[in-house]
């Protein structure tokens, strides 16, 4: 009994943790070469910025434009990474236009002579 609750408990942490990192990470292949045509060299390990299991594989090989409207959170992410090469298949110029009216303005910006708070500001105004 006790070799069966033992086990039941390591099968059980192995698959969570496997659900726990299924939930916080983005798997993005773009085209490109591939090894014997299966294994393929453009897939990038993107972190989330929540925990869901929406869109944990996104295969960008076949998107569109129109595409880009759909996947925002994804985009969005991988804008802020720095890793925007897995979608540089897409028109680059219509990536730019469509990118821009689904992303909202930065109007406001902070005072250059005012410094801006961190987290070790405590009490200090």
């Amino acid at each position: 009994m006790k070799r069966l609750l033992k086990f039941v408990i390591v099968v059980g942490l192995m698959f969570g943790g496997w659900a726990l990192a299924a939930a916080s990470l983005h798997v993005v292949k773009s085209p490109g070469s591939m090894i014997y045509g299966k294994v393929p060299f453009t897939v990038q390990l993107v972190t989330k910025n929540n925990l869901t299991f929406r869109e944990t594989y996104v295969d960008t090989s076949k998107w569109s434009v129109a595409d880009l409207d759909n996947h925002k959170d994804v985009v969005a992410r991988l804008e802020q990474l720095n890793k925007t090469d897995a979608l540089a298949h897409l028109n680059p110029t219509a990536t730019a236009d469509a990118h821009a009216s689904a992303t909202p303005a930065r109007t406001a910006s902070v005072p250059a002579d005012k410094p801006s708070k961190s987290i070790f500001d405590f009490n200090h105004r």
